[in-house]
């Protein structure tokens, strides 16, 4: 964890290294996760204790009241780095001020995310894991990443129907919302219509036109013309009369405005939650914060009623709570700032509390040591605790908790790290129905990936962004930019400007007028082009409405396109270098789009398409033009090959499980991490293959690439190997696969596993199993858990050791002979890699032990190809056995021919005709989904390397050395191996423990639990004609059970105590309902049949049972 306190060395054997070595990142996480977590921080992290309350100190010359406050060192980082402080409102008594003193103490302990700018390893390369792109944090020692959040835009018009019309203005605060509402007359009442308008504020609902009045309108005929409606038909007629007869009942003199505000001064402070505050203070304060004046308020007060009334009437529409123009995603900026301000304000609480006790009291008040009074580690743990639960502040409700924010990094492969890093989520229920939520919305275009998402009850809910999508940052308010272009101010505009020019929003606060909108807009961009306006900023006209939108917020989602008009100006790199997206961003040929202003552009597909005229159709004019359609899609599926020609599902698969789960190296600096479990690959290679997004990966100008011109290895985890589509001796049906046994003994998806066991050394977390004060006793001992033959004196084994299943890892025993050690797990082995011992921020030592295991593939082991094609290793031939070519090529892997048309991937097909292309070429070749060469291209070029052109050639018969008479498709094909292994789900029993209720086998590996046996395993045994083993499976292993029947009544007897006629008690079976011992036999049944019987039984239905002698 990046704390403050000084980094405690590892005891390593052979090594001394740090503990902050383990962590370091390298390359800046694509998307702007670093850049707005370093940005929200700075800013929305400088949060100190408010003012709730007034201290004053007084004594000789010196005098100081007010609500003064100052926030010390916030201590980030591992070096100690010091974070802003922040100091609240100082006011000061008319006395002479002779000196002032300022003390910095430690509010609290913040993670620092890895490789921001806070982090001190920003700054570091040596030991560095090439593939560690930072972006996440450390969290006693485990590494947690955020998941992007998606939540409500705030600060802007909401119009809804649901339950009832209305329109709100939403803000963080529940205080600051406002509601504009049309509410149901009572029976009688109203003009024919029976709706008026009601206004929600501060828990207070009255007649809208009270308001109106209280904000200084003078007349009805000015609150008409400050709402703007020009047209007003019946309906509106009948609503806006019945709206002041409403007000008008409700308080007589509503049109005077010392009348009207006593009104409303006198509901908001009868309400659940009164101000304390004056009238113009309190509207001030909480009606539209972000818009100054009552005017100015009235306008905009006005401008939601306007909204209302055209959503009544069909003329506006309601706006889509899934559409992201009304959405933000919260990041590590958001989500920390939010949780620190709700423990500060607990900290401030307890702080305030401790100050009035000895105010109070006899206890003189200690102003020269403020850290008595403040609790630092309210903050520390606080924060500690939301990384560790993963349960976060609610965005709108204080005392509610969050779930699914915080996640562990998974590192199987880079690929899989840099994807978990990329993901958003929805706050809904993942068991409950979500309605449109998981339906893709059109303003997810270019902006998520539509295929990128989980599959069960997850789909649709988490999302990935698009490879070229960032986020953004909060951006200086733009104000005086607009108003040089154009705007004029709210505040200076007159009532009848106002309704014949276009309304300017800027977060959703009406701040201006443009009089020539067209004019306005294109200077805007000139100036956002040019880089005066920051490229994050964000304009929309909407000519309907006559509105232009300003959005400078954080938690936009926006992506690059090509600007049309400025393609000319692309200047040729100088010699040596190549295009970047900063230096296109420079000269204007890109700029960042978000999804309201994609609404008013044009984008062409290709640069193609520009050019493209269809017969008597004039060519489109088009604004933008898109990089490549494969940026369309994620991180995962833009590096698949021909992912355009398979099925949507297979893509879905690859990019969501097989590619996380395929094994390459999980990083470059394993001997000095220390991981639960880790996989690496002895020889991964790069594809034969490329896609434009691997291209681009691998540029150093682009935001992840290197700094070398080819593609990033660690995206790629498999081995190019020969894949025939044969049928080869029944042992490939459905999906297994037959391997080549020579080319596994050669290496081929040879893999090493580390797993690492971890121990507290010092005996705290045993003290509450002891039953005495026994202390923990480390060393060699006799262990009745296992064998301790590799353990050295110290209690921990030797590195090099060889450990088999049931051997000792870390021996340990309490005085009075408790053995805690630590046991090797079941059907697990390997060898003891590294020993190290280790102590935590808490002064808790731990000691860890990392075993490793070299496996080759066996059976039941699974692989995959890039295009979802999974499948098991069902059977490993001898080369000699296997097909062979003109040219003695021999298969790697042999594939069943089924699997092209039931899981419908033509794309590998594809991807073995180009392997095979390359190959013979030298040269690799694009395979970019939508922008590669045709199938006829592939074909033509296997041609005229003198192979046939859909790649199946004659192969001749291993075992007899005939020639094969069908051909057979043949080429190099980008397979992965994924940690799914038949080592790891070995699973045998013969008889073991049981459920108590049911007495069928326990469920769980661990527990030496039955194998799952299902339908078609049982299909399968019956195929066979093994029937005995069956019988014996499902039943002599299972659950076997016997039962007493009575023959006479059929019913089951039950075993009892009992007397004889001799006196003595017997126990044998006997039937309660012939009261008799006669006639009973005893039967085998399984014990799930005699349960079924008894819970019946207690329901008042029984069972007869017919039997006889066999």
């Amino acid at each position: 964890m990046n704390w403050a306190s000084p980094g405690v060395p590892f005891k390593h054997f052979g090594r001394a290294q740090t503990k902050k070595e383990k962590y370091m990142g390298c390359s800046e996480v694509f998307g702007g996760t670093l850049r707005v977590y370093t940005h929200e921080g700075s800013d929305k992290g400088k949060t100190g204790p408010s003012s709730s309350g007034k201290v004053s100190h007084e004594g000789g010359d010196k005098g100081k009241t007010g609500s003064s406050s100052s926030s010390g060192k916030v201590w980030c980082s591992d070096k100690g780095k010091t974070g802003s402080s922040s100091s609240g409102k100082e006011t000061y008594m008319g006395r002479k001020i002779i000196d002032e003193e300022t003390k910095e103490i430690m509010i609290g302990r913040i993670p620092v995310m890895v490789r921001s700018v806070l982090c001190w390893l920003n700054t570091h390369d040596k030991g560095d894991c090439l593939f560690d792109s930072g972006g996440y944090f450390l969290i006693k020692g485990m590494e947690k990443t955020f998941i992007a959040q998606e939540q409500r835009c705030l600060t802007r018009i909401w119009l809804t129907n649901i339950p009832s019309w209305n329109v709100g203005y939403v803000t963080e605060f529940k205080r600051s919302r406002v509601y504009c509402k049309l509410a149901e007359a009572g029976k009688g009442e109203g003009f024919n219509g029976g709706r008026f308008i009601t206004v929600s504020f501060l828990y207070a609902t009255f007649p809208i036109w009270i308001l109106f009045f209280a904000l200084g309108v003078t007349s009805d005929k000015e609150v008409l013309t400050v709402i703007g409606i020009e047209d007003l038909d019946a309906s509106l007629v009948n609503i806006i009369l019945a709206t002041i007869k409403e007000a008008g009942e409700q308080c007589e003199d509503f049109r005077n405005v010392a009348k009207a505000r006593e009104y409303v001064d006198q509901l908001v402070k009868s309400s659940k939650f009164p101000p304390t505050e004056p009238f113009n203070e309190y509207v001030d304060k909480y009606l539209f914060k972000g818009i100054e004046g009552m005017r100015d308020k009235a306008l905009f007060l006005g401008y939601m009623v306007k909204c209302l009334l055209l959503g009544f009437l069909g003329k506006r529409k309601c706006d889509n709570k899934d559409d992201f123009r009304n959405k933000r995603l919260d990041r590590a900026g958001e989500l920390i700032a939010r949780e620190l301000r709700a423990h500060i304000w607990h900290a401030e609480k307890r702080m305030i509390k401790s100050m009035q006790r000895d105010l109070c009291g006899d206890r003189e008040l200690r102003l020269d040591d403020l850290d008595h009074y403040w609790d630092s580690s309210i903050v520390t743990n606080g924060l500690n605790r939301a990384f560790s639960t993963g349960a976060w502040c609610h965005p709108y409700k204080r005392t509610e908790r969050c779930s699914g924010i915080v996640a562990n990094v998974r590192r199987t492969n880079p690929l899989q790290m840099m994807s978990d890093l990329r993901k958003s989520r929805q706050q809904v229920a993942y068991a409950g129905k979500a309605g449109d939520a998981r339906y893709p919305n059109p303003s997810y275009w270019g902006k998520l990936c539509f295929l990128s998402t989980p599959d069960g009850e997850n789909c649709g809910l988490v999302k990935n962004l698009s490879v070229t999508a960032i986020v953004s940052s909060k951006i200086t308010s733009p104000m005086d930019h607009l108003v040089s272009i154009g705007m004029v101010k709210l505040n200076t505009v007159s009532l009848t400007d106002i309704n014949t020019n276009d309304k300017v929003f800027l977060n959703g606060d009406w701040v201006g007028i443009c009089p020539d909108a067209n004019e306005f807009v294109s200077n805007f961009r000139s100036l956002r082009r040019s880089k005066i306006i920051n490229p994050q900023v964000e304009i929309k006209r909407d000519r309907h409405q006559r509105e232009v939108r300003i959005f400078s917020d954080s938690g936009r989602i926006l992506r690059p396109l090509l600007i049309v008009e400025n393609l000319e100006k692309i200047q040729a790199p100088k010699a040596g270098g190549s295009f970047s997206f900063q230096s296109l961003m420079d000269q204007g040929i890109i700029e960042l789009i978000g999804v309201e202003e994609e609404e008013d552009i044009q984008s062409a597909w290709e640069i193609k398409q520009l050019f493209a005229k269809e017969a008597g159709k004039p060519v489109p004019k088009y604004s933008h033009v898109e990089f490549d359609q494969s940026f369309l899609l994620g991180l995962s599926c833009g590096l698949i090959p021909f992912a355009n020609h398979n099925f949507a599902r297979r893509v879905l698969y690859q990019a969501e499980k097989h590619s996380q789960q395929a094994i390459g190296y999980s990083t470059t600096n394993p001997n000095i991490r220390i991981d639960t479990l880790s996989h690496q690959m002895y020889y991964p290679q790069r594809p034969l293959f490329k896609t434009f997004l691997a291209d681009c990966l691998g540029r150093h100008e682009y935001s992840m690439g290197r700094k070398d011109d080819f593609i990033r290895p660690e995206f790629f985890n498999g081995q190019n190997a020969i894949v025939a589509v044969n049928v080869h001796q029944g042992y490939n049906q459905e999906d297994s696969i037959v391997m080549n046994k020579a080319s596994l003994e050669r290496g081929m998806f040879r893999t090493e596993h580390h797993r690492t066991y971890k121990s507290e050394i010092d005996g705290k977390e045993l003290s509450k199993r002891l039953k005495n004060k026994d202390n923990v006793i480390f060393g060699k001992i006799e262990s009745k858990k296992g064998r301790v033959d590799s353990l050295d004196d110290d209690g921990l084994p030797f590195v090099g050791a060889s450990l088999q299943s049931g051997d000792i890892v870390i021996g340990k025993v309490s005085e009075s002979g408790e053995d805690f050690s630590v046991k090797l797990r079941h059907t697990e082995k390997g060898m003891v890699q590294k020993v190290v011992m280790s102590s935590s921020d808490d002064d808790k030592n731990f000691a860890f032990v990392t075993l490793r295991q070299v496996r080759s593939p066996c059976l039941g082991d699974k692989f995959s190809s890039m295009h979802g094609q999974k499948g098991v290793v069902g059977f490993l031939e001898s080369q000699e056995n296997f097909p062979f070519t003109r040219q003695g090529i021999v298969p790697d892997i042999v594939i069943n021919p089924h699997a092209f048309p039931t899981r419908q991937t033509p794309g590998q097909l594809l991807e073995a005709a180009l392997g095979k292309g390359i190959a013979l070429g030298g040269h690799m070749q694009y395979a970019t989904p939508f922008s590669t060469a045709s199938a006829e291209d592939i074909t033509e070029q296997l041609h005229k390397a003198g192979f046939a052109r859909w790649g199946s050639e004659r192969v001749l018969n291993g075992r007899t050395g005939e020639m094969v008479q069908s051909l057979i498709f043949i080429g190099p094909t980008f397979y992965q191996r994924l940690i799914h292994m038949a080592e790891d789900k070995v699973k045998f029993r013969n008889t073991g423990p049981v459920h108590p209720l049911t007495r069928q086998p326990v469920a769980d590996r661990k527990r030496f639990g039955g194998v799952k046996f299902g339908e078609m395993e049982r299909d399968c045994l019956l195929a066979h004609g093994a029937a005995a083993n069956l019988h014996e499976r499902l039943f002599t292993l299972s659950d076997f059970s016997q039962m007493h029947i009575c023959q006479m009544c059929k019913r089951v007897a039950n075993v009892i105590m009992r007397p004889s006629s001799g006196g003595k008690k017997v126990t044998g079976p006997y039937c309660a309902f012939c009261k008799s011992s006669e006639n009973i036999v005893r039967t085998n049944v399984p014990y799930g049949a005699k349960l079924l019987y008894q819970e019946l039984f207690s329901m008042g239905i029984c069972l007869k049972f017919e039997t006889e002698v066999c």
